[in-house]
């Protein structure tokens, strides 16, 4: 059976949840997929932080050890763009397959990046880069791969539609449901990436190359962080709800990409997606509508989704036993 060795960047919320859930599914891995997956090494800020359940002796705090080291995989998942982006970099420079949860490197540096695993012959995996849990971007990359995409449509962004959500159903203002979007989880203490709309125009960015191939892209965005109570009683009058929705097509030569909110009819397919949930429509010319929902964030959704990526890579590739 193959062995196949893990170099995990980062063990945070989503990296503690990548190792808790491997350990629990490994065996059932080996049984289904005929891979033995391994972390071999994880690299850390504070080596010396207890870690309850983690080897101590897998703790680095050197990246080029892991980068260099014997790993088949790197699971990139420290966030941002300069220091993962060069670590991704040395990575596949190495010859080494990549994993990463990171929508703000791929949406400033996709392409190069992509270009720089065709050229090693080796893999950039994505899955958790977007909506989490939702197989949104296999979905484009395999299932609908043979079609072609007229539009995507979706909440993107779990922050802004749980402090909707409340806002319509507890009667608050804006203040009011971010404050209680923090104490439950569902928001940074700096939020303002994800109130403002620049979140969910980085993972709009990237569905909308999938789906339209690399063009000019014409981007608005546009956050919630002015919306009122008022607004939201005003569309419940029109028996409508607010949501915060991005949006892309295709116009002339280029892509259209809107991330605003919108009044939507109760009856939208979108107008449902509540909370902390995110949902992606997307209209192809041969299949007609699809939908696709379920948890956008949290550390095991977006733990799974990285692991898929690994288990399809270590599947697919052509390490030797």
């Amino acid at each position: 059976m193959r062995r196949i060795n893990i170099g995990l960047l980062g063990c945070g919320t989503v990296g503690r949840g990548f190792v808790d859930l491997l350990a629990r599914e490994r065996e059932r891995i080996r049984g289904r997929d005929g891979v033995d997956i391994a972390v071999r090494r994880i690299l850390v800020r504070d080596a010396d932080k207890p870690r309850p359940g983690i080897n101590p002796s897998l703790l680095s705090t050197a990246a080029l050890d892991i980068l260099d080291d014997g790993c088949d995989i790197i699971v990139e998942l420290v966030g941002g763009v300069h220091s993962a982006g060069a670590f991704v970099r040395r990575a596949l420079a190495n010859g080494k397959h990549v994993v990463t949860a990171n929508k703000a490197l791929l949406a400033d540096s996709g392409r190069e990046l992509f270009a720089s695993a065709e050229r090693n012959r080796v893999r950039i995996g994505f899955e958790a880069s977007v909506c989490g849990g939702i197989p949104i971007v296999r979905a484009l990359r395999l299932g609908l791969a043979g079609d072609r995409i007229e539009s995507i449509s979706g909440i993107l962004n779990g922050t802004c539609n749980y402090i909707l959500t409340r806002m319509e159903q507890d009667d608050l203002e804006f203040d009011g449901a971010l404050r209680l979007a923090k104490e439950r989880g569902f928001a940074e203490a700096d939020s303002a990436l994800d109130v403002g709309g620049e979140d969910a125009a980085q993972k709009l960015r990237i569905l909308g190359e999938l789906a339209f191939g690399p063009q000019h892209v014409n981007m608005r965005v546009h956050g919630i962080g002015d919306v009122t109570h008022a607004e939201i009683e005003q569309a419940r009058a029109r028996r409508c709800v607010v949501r915060h929705v991005a949006t892309a097509r295709q116009v002339g030569g280029g892509i259209e990409m809107r991330v605003e909110r919108r009044e939507l009819p109760e009856f939208h397919p979108l107008a449902g997606i509540r909370d902390e949930n995110n949902a992606v429509v997307i209209r192809g010319r041969a299949v007609g509508e699809l939908m696709f929902q379920g948890k956008g964030a949290g550390s095991l959704p977006t733990a799974a989704a990285v692991l898929s990526d690994v288990i399809e890579i270590a599947a697919c590739s052509t390490m030797t036993p």
